[in-house]
C-alpha cells in the first residue's frame, strides 16, 4: 500500500512534459508573478492526491481563502476531486485516509524491504488503472522529528524511478506522475534542532539529485519581508525569541507594518469576507499566525504553476513542465540545482 507523502501527479491526456528540479519556498509567494495562463493550464492539466493531516492542511486552509478573497473571482478555484474539470484545480484532498493519512504515521517499513509503507500505498493507488488520471501526488509531514529520512528520500526515489517520466511502470510511458519532496515544520529549537537538521537533509538529496521540493519549513523561517527567524527558535505558530523565550510574533508584526495590504485584507479579512480561518497550529496573537496559511495557499498556486510548465527564469514561458529543460532553486534555502539529463524519478 502506498499514500502518505506530498506527491503531485500529473494526469496527461494529452501527455505532458514534466518539470525539471526547482524549490518553492518563502520566495515563491508573489503570485503576482505568475501569468494567468500558467494558472489556466495548471487548472486544465493537473490532477492532484495530497495526503495530510493537521499541519498538511495549512495549504489547503490557504487555498481557499484565496478562492473566497473577491479581489480574485474565480481565478483560484479548485474542487476536492482528482477528477474535476478545466474551470477548477483537481486536487483529492486526503484521499485514500486509511491505513496511512500523513508521511509521519507511514514512515514504517512493514515488509522489511527498504521502502516505507507510505510508498507502498502509493504504488498501490497509482499502480490502479482508475488513478490512471492522476498526474501529481503529495505527501505531508506531521512532526517530521525522529523519523528516517534516507528511508524517506529511497522511497520517493523509487517511486520516482517507477511512476515518473521514463518509469519502469507500464503506466509512465502515457501517465507519467509528478512527485514533489517536501519538509517538516519548525519545531521552535532553532537551527539544526530535530526538524531543520533532517529538512537540511532532504534539501541536499533535492539539490543533489535536481528534484522538486516544497520546503514547507522554509515558509515559517522567513517572513515576507525577508527577515529570518530559525535562529530566533521560531515555532510553526510563528513565535520566535525578541526579549525572551517565544514572546513575539513575526505574522503579527508583519501585518502591524502592512496594515491594508493584500496579505492583510486575505487573512484578517474585510467586509463580508472574513478571511482565513482557523489554521492548523497557527492561529497566534489576535488569529494573526493565520498568514502561514496564506502564505503556503499563495506557495501552493506558485508550485501548480510549475507543475505545469511555467519557467519564471526563462521569461515566464514554458520550463521542465511542458517539455523543457529548464531549472530553477529558491534562494530562501540556498539551492541552486543544476541541470539534469537524466532524472531516475521525474
Amino acid at each position: 500500500m502506498k499514500i502518505l507523502f506530498i506527491a503531485l501527479f500529473l494526469c496527461l491526456a494529452p501527455v505532458i512534459g514534466q518539470a525539471a528540479g526547482f524549490v518553492v519556498d518563502h520566495t515563491s509567494t508573489d503570485l503576482s508573478a505568475i501569468p494567468d495562463t500558467w494558472i489556466t493550464k495548471a487548472k486544465a492539466d493537473l490532477h492532484i492526491i495530497y495526503k495530510h493531516t493537521s499541519h498538511g492542511s495549512q495549504l489547503i486552509t490557504g487555498m481557499n481563502a484565496l478562492k473566497g478573497f473577491p479581489d480574485y473571482g474565480d481565478k483560484y478555484a479548485w474542487i476536492n476531486s482528482s477528477q474535476g474539470d478545466e474551470s477548477t484545480l483537481s486536487l483529492d484532498d486526503r484521499a485514500f485516509t486509511s491505513p496511512y493519512p500523513d508521511l509521519s504515521q507511514g514512515d514504517g517499513d512493514s515488509d522489511g524491504d527498504g521502502i516505507a509503507d507510505w510508498a507502498e500505498h502509493t504504488y498501490d493507488i497509482l499502480n490502479n488503472p482508475d488513478y490512471y488520471h492522476v498526474n501529481v501526488f503529495l505527501w505531508s509531514w506531521c512532526n517530521i522529528a525522529g523519523h528516517n529520512i534516507p528511508r524517506y528520500l529511497k522511497s520517493m526515489e523509487w517511486l520516482i524511478a517507477k511512476f515518473g517520466k521514463g518509469g519502469t511502470h507500464a503506466r509512465a510511458a502515457e501517465h507519467p506522475v509528478q512527485f514533489v519532496f517536501i519538509t517538516g515544520h519548525a519545531n521552535g529549537g532553532g537551527e539544526n534542532d530535530s526538524s531543520d537538521a533532517q529538512n537540511r537533509l532532504i534539501r541536499e538529496h533535492c539539490r543533489t539529485h535536481g528534484r522538486i521540493l516544497f520546503d514547507f519549513a522554509d515558509m515559517e523561517n522567513y517572513d515576507p519581508d525577508n527577515n529570518y527567524f530559525l535562529d530566533k527558535r521560531v515555532t510553526d505558530a510563528l513565535y520566535y525569541d525578541k526579549n525572551g523565550s517565544h514572546d513575539a510574533n513575526w505574522a503579527s508584526e508583519y501585518l502591524a507594518r502592512h496594515p491594508g495590504s493584500e496579505l492583510y485584507r486575505i487573512t484578517k479579512g474585510e467586509g463580508s469576507y472574513t478571511g482565513v480561518q482557523s489554521c492548523a497550529h497557527s492561529d497566534g496573537p489576535n488569529n494573526d499566525a493565520r498568514l502561514n496559511c496564506t502564505l503556503k495557499g499563495r506557495a501552493a498556486w506558485y508550485l501548480f504553476a510549475r507543475l505545469a510548465g511555467w519557467d519564471p527564469n526563462n521569461g515566464g514561458g514554458t520550463g521542465g513542465g511542458a517539455g523543457g529543460d529548464g531549472t530553477t532553486g529558491g534562494s530562501g534555502t540556498g539551492i541552486n540545482i543544476a541541470p539534469v539529463t537524466a532524472l531516475l524519478l521525474q
